[in-house]
């Protein structure tokens, strides 16, 4: 007897394995848009990228684990150490922006955070041994969120930096927040989602693919995306609950660690190992050093003011990514 294959099943097969880009489809501005190269030739002060950020005057911002912190303005890089600023360290972990012209700056030994004025002023906390910053996101009401390796959660509201006392969650390593103004904090054992009022915690057993949350991110239809050490899979949060996407079939697991969406609505993923992965809404397409990307090691994706996606590399530098023509 015939076996009858039915679009379901097609559909569920496209749906389970990324789709490998093709090296002419990576440089077919047609089809993938044109991507550019920049490292230490370029003006970079190191080709080992670890943040990035666009601040209020659309000038981009990168930071560098050993290196100090750069700005990319008028076609110029401007490099941040301690030899000639006063950032608390060169091995610097993040970097974000507010509305107000700041840029904070995290590093392994505290936070630094440049006024839009051209002021320095640092944080470290006294009582800790270390202080090293995994991330920083100032929220809509203008507080500062900050998540640390080792020492939990600091919030700044305005009057200076409080320490989170939750020894359950030491390890902080995204911070989100969605358009109802509830945060959401990726830690090492799951998700605490403040609404507020009270903090709610989200697990394995409430539908995420790992405990350890690397990566998070709101779209523009209000859906939390959740990145994980389970690289394999990603989830999204929506007012129905959670839902897990398969990325990769069959790959061995890997950490996800930044999520974009870029101007059409497509989500990216970078991850530790797999490259990095754009997810249009229906199947994944990988983009690796097997079919044309640069690196593998990916370590975080932003954006500029005229929509191009930046992704940063583990050691060959900054990548510039236009989207397509069509």
């Amino acid at each position: 007897m015939k076996k009858t294959i039915t679009i379901f099943t097609l559909l569920a097969l496209a749906l389970a394995t990324a789709c490998e880009k093709t090296g002419d489809e990576l440089y077919d501005p047609e089809e993938a848009g044109v991507w550019t190269l920049f490292n230490t030739a370029s003006g970079l002060p190191s080709d080992n990228v670890e943040g990035i950020a666009l601040d209020r005057d659309n000038n981009l911002w990168v930071t560098f684990p050993s290196s100090g912190a750069a700005k990319y303005s008028n076609g110029a890089w401007t490099v941040y150490r301690t030899t000639n600023s006063e950032i608390l360290s060169d091995a610097v972990t993040s970097v974000s922006a507010t509305d107000g012209g700041n840029i904070i700056i995290g590093t392994t030994d505290g936070i630094s955070v440049l006024s839009a004025n051209g002021l320095w002023t640092s944080y470290r906390d006294p009582e800790a041994a270390t202080m090293y910053i995994n991330c920083a996101r100032v929220t809509s009401a203008g507080h500062i969120w900050v998540g640390t390796r080792d020492n939990g959660l600091y919030i700044d509201t305005g009057s200076g930096f409080t320490r989170l006392d939750e020894t359950q969650f030491p390890n902080v390593m995204a911070i989100e927040e969605d358009n109802d103004n509830n945060v959401y904090v990726g830690t090492g054992n799951g998700i605490m989602k403040w609404n507020g009022t009270s903090w709610i915690r989200i697990t394995e057993a409430s539908g995420l693919p790992s405990n350890k949350v690397t990566a998070l991110r709101t779209d523009n239809k209000g859906r939390l995306w959740v990145g994980t050490a389970d690289g394999i899979k990603v989830a999204y949060i929506d007012m129905s609950g959670i839902r897990t996407i398969s990325l990769m079939a069959g790959a061995t697991a890997t950490n996800i660690t930044d999520v974009f969406e870029d101007r059409r609505g497509h989500m990216w993923f970078s991850t530790s190992g797999k490259g990095v992965i754009r997810y249009d809404g229906v199947i994944p397409h990988s983009y690796k050093v097997y079919n044309g990307f640069f690196e593998d090691d990916v370590t975080c994706i932003g954006e500029d003011d005229e929509g191009n996606l930046w992704f940063g590399l583990r050691s060959k530098g900054l990548v510039r990514y236009t989207l397509p023509l069509n």
